[in-house]
């Protein structure tokens, strides 16, 4: 089948066979938030042209920003809890010229303070991992999808019952692009991001720790071509430190992503005295998608092409 990742910044598309093996993929800069329907349809089509012969009947399953009120189509919310079956039955059909295709719901919680949050795409990435989650583990578990918009996410009795999301990476890089905080070339130093994580061991303000990005190199204290690895720190050193207090230091905290994010997250969770397993983010959506195909072909039949 066809595994489609569509978030607000790129397409992924993954051709994944019977075991959940990646066998294809196709990576295009072309995000949900930048694209008008039109340019997003053609991305779909040139895409799909694009597949050798042998996968063209392929089913196909989208997941991401692609199901969002700015996609191709809106697709509804599922109230937590969640469990993987629900998703099945709430896959929504949609037709793009002649490619007939399935998009993924998202899920919805309001359980802090009448606060709702929202999730598209990694539910996907979450059904991956609970294929190859020990029993304990689905009985219950915490994970972390870094991102743009990242995930921390409670599973209980094989169910996601509680998540939120953290700002933190479309911040960083709104702050990089547009504000005093970080400016010039800059490079990865893993001793400034160290130094980001760790000042948030202070009793200060997040806004006044940000803004040390910029007074630390007036004072002499980092260069200012390490400033962005320094907020990148402070950010993701924020957002352990608060996910960690809410749901508290559980055994191990399972980290779904790419692997330079998941690698600094990784860092950050151990500074705070957490441990974490990693997982490959491209990998796990790739299964989620292939168990939301493989349940629908139970009942249904889908083809590709109308």
């Amino acid at each position: 089948m066809i595994a489609i990742d569509w978030g607000g910044t790129n397409f992924r598309l993954q051709v994944v066979n019977a075991v959940g093996d990646i066998v294809y993929n196709i990576t295009r800069p072309i995000g949900i938030n930048q694209s008008s329907r039109a340019e997003l349809e053609q991305c779909l089509i040139d895409a799909t042209t694009q597949l050798p012969a042998q996968y063209a009947s392929a089913p196909i399953v989208m997941s991401g920003a692609v199901g969002s009120n700015i996609g191709l189509y809106e697709t509804p919310y599922i109230e937590c809890p969640v469990n993987p079956y629900q998703l099945v039955e709430h896959l929504i059909n949609i037709q793009v010229s002649d490619i007939n295709a399935f998009i993924v719901p998202g899920i919805k919680t309001h359980v802090r303070e009448g606060l709702p949050d929202v999730m598209r795409g990694e539910e996907t990435q979450i059904l991956g991992w609970m294929q190859q989650a020990s029993r304990a583990e689905l009985k219950e578990a915490l994970l972390c999808l870094p991102g743009t918009h990242s995930k921390w996410v409670l599973v209980k009795r094989g169910e996601i019952v509680d998540f939120y999301t953290a700002f933190s990476g479309e911040l960083f890089g709104s702050l990089c692009a547009q504000s005093l905080l970080v400016s010039g070339t800059q490079i990865h130093d893993e001793t400034a991001f160290l130094q980001g994580v760790k000042i948030n061991t202070r009793d200060t303000f997040l806004l006044n720790l940000m803004f040390s990005a910029r007074s630390r190199v007036l004072a002499g204290l980092h260069e200012k071509n390490v400033s962005a690895a320094y907020l990148s720190g402070v950010l993701i050193g924020a957002e352990v430190k608060a996910a960690m207090k809410l749901y508290g230091k559980k055994k191990n905290i399972h980290l779904i992503g790419a692997d330079l994010l998941v690698n600094s997250y990784a860092t950050a969770i151990q500074i705070y005295q957490g441990k974490s397993i990693k997982h490959q983010g491209a990998l796990m959506a790739a299964k989620g998608a292939r168990l939301l195909a493989n349940r629908f072909l139970v009942n249904h039949s889908l083809e590709r092409r109308a």
